[in-house]
């Protein structure tokens, strides 16, 4: 508990030297973008351009440290190098060229914009490393039987039909044909000379000679 509340006090003297450093470098910072012959209205903004990028850059070096030092050596040097600006328009204002003091915000957005990618770059690889260890850590369990067991299908009562769709016509004797070839032409049913005959007229026969 004592080591938790003494951080949070350093923490506090940090953040409270951080800001007051901050408010007595922003009129240094601001007086030399007006000099320079900026807008004094957006010149306003031009303190937290450079002191920011200081904030920035050292917060990427810091998120880069699990990468070896060739990754944190890009920030650190862009962190050093807008905190030597400052520091230049702090002690020594008179000096500062007016050309280098308006190439401040152009070159900050470009080394934002870079900074940027590699802070995506590095949680793009922290996801596929979790990935990888999730997979690595949970394997997929495949079945051991691919082959589901047959189960037969549900029996189903055949539908309730009078007669067959389909039914094959029985053969039938030559002279029972002619036979009720005979009777048909003279019941007077349509009937031809040969081939087959309608199974109406059978029916009819049938039922004629039940």
């Amino acid at each position: 508990m004592a080591i938790e509340r003494s951080d949070h006090a350093a923490a506090s003297v940090i953040v409270g030297i951080g800001a007051v450093g901050f408010a007595l470098s922003y009129e240094a910072l601001y007086t030399a973008a007006v000099e320079a012959g900026m807008n004094s209205t957006l010149s306003y903004g031009y303190p937290l351009i450079v002191e920011g990028f200081v904030t920035i850059a050292t917060w990427t070096a810091y998120r880069l440290r699990d990468r070896g030092w060739k990754a944190t050596t890009y920030p650190w040097l862009l962190a050093t190098a807008f905190f030597a600006f400052s520091l230049w328009a702090n002690a020594a204002p008179a000096t500062l060229l007016g050309p280098v003091v308006r190439g401040v915000p152009s070159v900050a957005l470009g080394f934002a914009v870079h900074l940027f990618t590699q802070l995506r770059k590095k949680r793009s690889v922290e996801t596929l490393a979790l990935v990888e260890l999730d997979e690595e850590s949970e394997p997929e369990e495949l079945p051991t039987d691919p082959w589901p067991a047959w189960e037969p299908p549900a029996e189903t009562l055949p539908l309730p039909l009078s007669h067959p769709v389909f039914e094959a016509e029985k053969p039938r004797p030559t002279g029972v044909v002619a036979t009720v070839r005979a009777w048909a032409k003279g019941a007077g049913y349509t009937v031809k000379d040969t081939g087959r005959l309608p199974q109406n007229v059978y029916e009819a026969y049938d039922k004629a000679h039940a």
